[in-house]
């Protein structure tokens, strides 16, 4: 599968600024175009958070508010956005360029970030977001949680720092569809790396295809990769996960999201909750 497009939540933050720059080599790499969104909420919305009960004042005061915030989100949003631009040397256009080369441009849309990352994200190749600090957790958990469960698109999920990413790729299997539909979705990133291990925790029972034959799998699309067979941790799989990753020092993880029936919404939980966070690199999920 060709990378032609990427969509990056962008509210302008320095969490965003991260993934955006992730996009933006990215785009270089694949010499593909990246569509920064940056949710602009409308003033009335923040009226109806408020709550019920206010004078005529107060809902001005507080519409004014917002929209002073809003502004300023936005002239933040697009000095950072100029200024990785310009640091990536990618060119800025909202329509494909004459010749193939990287491309981005700054959206601007009203609307909740997590709604908007949905429906646009369904008809984007790949989609980048940021892992949410304490400051801003409810906001990106949203926009996560939708960017995973509503678009049926590969997810890189950048941390807080990030370097160079993609040399080193380990896979999380645990034989589910989940994980078989992400190991298939990256497979561009699986075949532009240096190292490819394939990771799977040792279980009671077995859930579907060994690591074994996922090492076969990537040999017909000529990538060649490794098996390795983690010890199961005492604090369960996502831990034993998260040590072997490290002791590989693999700087990307593929992995499925929200296996074995986990369905709970707005909070994570199970491996996916503790993967994400956990890990110091950056993990590219597919539910």
């Amino acid at each position: 599968m060709a990378i032609g497009n990427i969509l990056v939540a962008f509210s302008g933050n320095d969490r965003d600024v991260v993934a955006l720059r992730a996009a933006l080599r990215l785009a270089r790499r694949y010499s593909c175009h990246v569509d920064a969104l940056h949710a602009s909420m409308d003033p009335r919305d923040a009226v109806a958070f408020a709550g019920e009960g206010m004078t005529a004042a107060m809902i001005e005061q507080i519409m004014a508010a917002a929209e002073n915030e809003g502004a300023q989100a936005l002239n933040r949003a697009r000095q950072n956005f100029t200024k990785e631009l310009k640091t990536a040397a990618v060119m800025e256009s909202r329509v494909p360029p004459a010749t193939v080369e990287p491309s981005a441009y700054l959206v601007v849309a009203p609307g909740r970030e997590d709604e908007l990352m949905a429906e646009r994200g369904r008809l984007a190749d790949l989609i980048v977001v940021a892992r949410g600090s304490s400051s801003d957790e409810a906001v990106s958990t949203l926009t996560l949680d939708a960017c995973l469960r509503d678009t049926g698109r590969l997810v890189l999920v950048m941390p807080e720092v990030a370097a160079e990413f993609g040399r080193h790729i380990a896979i999380g299997w645990n034989g589910s569809i989940e994980a078989g539909r992400a190991v298939g979705a990256a497979l561009p990133f699986l075949a532009a790396a240096d190292r490819v291990t394939v990771l799977s925790v040792e279980e009671g029972r077995s859930y579907g295809p060994q690591g074994t034959a996922v090492v076969e799998y990537l040999a017909w699309h000529g990538i060649t990769a490794r098996a390795q067979v983690l010890n199961t941790s005492p604090f369960g799989s996502g831990r034993a996960l998260l040590s072997g990753l490290a002791d590989i020092q693999a700087d990307l993880l593929v992995m499925g999201a929200y296996t074995r029936g986990q369905m709970r919404r707005l909070i994570f939980g199970g491996v996916t909750g503790e993967v994400l966070a956990s890990t110091p690199v950056p993990v590219l999920m597919l539910h």
